[in-house]
Order: C-alpha cells, then structure tokens, then sequence
C-alpha cells in the first residue's frame, strides 16, 4: 500500500499488486472449495433403504460405464442387496473412476487393461461386491492413509471420494475396504 500511494503509475507496483490480488484470489477459491468439500462429508442423509435387484444395479452402473474394460458379473438374478440406491449409485461411480483414473498412470495397451465388478453372496450369505483393477497398485504406504478424508495424490483431487464412500456403506450396515492382493479391489 505505501509503494502504491509513493509510486502511483510505476508499471511495477502494479504488476506486483495484481500479482498478489491473484494469489489472494486462489487462496480464497481454495479455501471455500475446503469448507465446501468438508461441508459434504460431513451431511451425508441417513440412508432411504429400499430393495436393490444386484442385477439390476449393474445393468445400470453398465449404462453409465459401457467401456469394454470393464466387465460386470452377477451369478445369480435373485440376488438382491436392501440399501440407498442413490448413495450406492454415487459410491460405485466414485470406485469405477477412481479405477478408470488408475489406467492413466499405466502405459499397459488398452487391450489388457480391465475392471471387473462381481457381485456374490459369501458363506454367510451377505451380499459382497468387488471392483477390482489391474491398473499400478496402490503403494502400501499410500493405502493405510486413503480412506483418510482430504488425503490424496492426485493433482486435482480433493480426498474425499473414498472417506464418503467408506462413510455412506457403514451409515447403510455396510463397509468399504482395499482388499491386498496384486490387483487393487475394494
């Protein structure tokens, strides 16, 4: 302010102070796009719980996602899973990017690329859906810190999707986890 008021025309107080109106201007976007994206993971509605058809459920999610890298299977048409179907649809579309994501970072060919979604009943009869890729695993020093909210490593992420995800499938009786193995599955 004092270099603006002494050197009012000079080219370089200008620059200067527009230089940090626009850093003001970045830090002020960021930080509502933080209060924003803290403000979604914490008004996650109580869950409006109804029968799901398994597959069903995925004949819709193959709608949305139709690429041929990823492969939908469902053994049986009885299946049915009883839970918010918006807060599953926004779960599972957050899981099928984050794995579409995963492929940009690999420099496999297309044509071995694949995501495979299976939907099946364990021994005790509760209903288990994986998503599995073969995309680059998730080092094990990222996996133990990304249901953290607001951690993540990509450039434009916010860290939120998989803290949601993994807090809408308990608030429905469910659970979100990564599952080790060579292939990265939740």
């Amino acid at each position: 302010n004092e270099r603006s008021q002494e050197h009012p025309d000079d080219a370089r107080t200008h620059t200067y102070i527009q230089q940090g109106l626009q850093v003001i201007y970045r830090r002020g976007k960021g930080l509502l796009e933080f209060v924003e994206n803290y403000r979604k993971l914490t008004r996650i509605s109580a869950p409006m719980k109804t029968e799901i058809p398994l597959e069903q459920f995925l004949s819709d999610l193959q709608r949305l996602y139709p690429e041929l890298e990823v492969q939908y299977k469902c053994p049986s048409s009885q299946l049915t899973w009883y839970a918010d179907r918006t807060q599953m649809e926004q779960v599972f579309i957050n899981l099928l990017k984050n794995a579409m994501q995963a492929f940009e970072k690999s420099s496999s060919p297309a044509e071995e690329k694949h995501i495979h979604i299976r939907a099946y009943c364990d021994e005790a009869e509760a209903v288990l859906i994986e998503i599995s890729n073969n995309g680059p695993a998730i080092p094990p020093n990222i996996a133990e810190h990304i249901f953290i909210p607001f951690f993540t490593t990509k450039e434009n992420g916010s860290g939120i999707g998989l803290s949601i995800s993994r807090q809408i499938m308990r608030l429905s009786g469910g659970n979100l986890s990564l599952r080790p193995g060579k292939e990265t599955t939740f």
